[in-house]
């Protein structure tokens, strides 16, 4: 049977993936900089027989495996970078490079991708379609995704259908998470700048003090989402970073502030946005203070599509058993640059079970590290849903 030899690949090269992703996880590259890491998965594609296209969104790669049989395309994402953050795990491979490690699991999500290649590849006279290999960028920063697709990612071929995952401590490893619909939030990012008129601080009157009136604004904001924004609706807004001033009896000139807006609704993305600037539009001026307001949108709400998550997750249950595909308790707050790729052709994103029993730690930790189980997991029921989806869209 075709689950039985692809479990057998899979159980044969998981000792050497487990192995290339501690290698990788030792030498974590930040958003863009992932030089080495590029240069590693482009010669394992050679390796397994698939010419890499390299340079693709600045530091992405993407290799092309065409099957023995006509078909569609199906595309698989994995990500690349490594978060700015110092490793604290004390692991024998953990990172060699201060102040970088692979904090959110991408190192795994890379040779999980790399691990299907070969499996496909092993399957590839049979294999009814083509797969595109997509390993991504500058992830943590949202900025991979839209990078790849600006130079062309998806064409040459065409993608019909893609597939997303990341692994995910809140699952157990051996097992797959899924939630239908909404699974991660939109990322909006804000840069406010107000702007009043220094002075001393021992004669306000003479001044126009901006950091007085952006406390008063950090407090007005907050109404945005408890009475502007229905309560069904998932929304966070945060300002996560204040810089103004330069001394403690100096007036500050100007007072910068750095924020987030996440939303589960497209339509509250905008309402919250507009809500912003009127607050501002009605606030500045009875401070006497100016205001810029930059405002960003780095990934819109990653939803599945329901056509290709259903013979995802059929799949995933035939090959790794109905106990070991569960569906998550909610969708999360966090955002997924994968999503720009969901809203070009129909997706799929999976949460890859990656608990260590005695680590209770999420990503984005220092102490942070992903169950090596996670790797043959992820290879099998990948590998699998992308022949099933291919031989699906064959059948028509």
């Amino acid at each position: 049977m075709l689950k039985d030899r692809i479990d057998t690949i899979a159980a044969k090269i998981a000792p050497e993936m487990i192995e290339l992703r501690r290698r990788i996880h030792e030498h974590p590259e930040l958003a863009f900089e992932e030089h080495k890491t590029a240069a590693l998965v482009a010669d394992s594609l050679k390796g397994i027989g698939i010419e890499p296209k390299t340079g693709v969104g600045k530091t992405g790669v993407v290799g092309v495996l065409k099957g023995g049989k006509g078909g569609a395309t199906i595309g698989i994402r994995a990500d690349l970078d490594a978060l700015p953050i110092t490793e604290a795990t004390n692991l024998p491979f953990a990172s060699k490079v201060q102040g970088k490690m692979h904090a959110c699991g991408h190192d795994a999500h890379t040779v999980i991708a790399l691990g299907v290649a070969k499996v496909l590849h092993a399957l590839k006279s049979e294999l009814p379609g083509t797969v595109k290999f997509i390993f991504q960028p500058a992830e943590e920063t949202l900025a991979g995704a839209k990078a790849m697709i600006a130079d062309g990612v998806m064409e040459n071929p065409k993608m019909d259908m893609i597939l997303g995952y990341h692994n995910w401590p809140q699952v157990d490893a051996g097992k797959i998470g899924y939630l239908p619909g909404a699974v991660m939030a939109s990322s909006d990012a804000f840069d406010l700048t107000i702007t009043g008129k220094p002075g001393h601080a021992a004669h306000p009157h003479t001044a126009i003090d901006p950091i007085v009136a952006a406390s008063h604004i950090v407090t007005l904001l907050q109404s945005i989402v408890s009475r502007e924004v229905a309560p069904a609706i998932p929304a966070v807004l945060t300002i996560g970073q204040i810089q103004g001033g330069t001394a403690r009896n100096v007036i500050a000139g100007s007072v910068l502030l750095k924020g987030t807006v996440r939303t589960l609704d497209a339509a509250a993305s905008g309402q919250v946005e507009a809500a912003m600037r009127r607050i501002l539009d009605g606030v500045c001026p009875g401070m006497r203070v100016t205001y810029a307001l930059d405002w960003q949108r780095l990934a819109p709400v990653l939803r599945n599509n329901e056509d290709i998550l259903a013979p995802t997750l059929a799949a995933a249950r035939e090959i790794l058993g109905d106990d070991h595909v569960v569906p998550l308790s909610g969708p999360s707050m966090g955002s997924e640059d994968f999503a720009w790729f969901a809203e070009q052709v129909p997706a799929a994103h999976l949460r890859i079970g990656s608990r260590i029993d005695g680590l209770n730690c999420q990503v984005h930790n220092a102490n942070y590290d992903c169950n090596d189980l996670a790797i043959p997991t992820g290879i099998r029921a990948v590998a699998y849903a992308a022949i099933k989806l291919l031989e699906q869209r064959a059948k028509g």
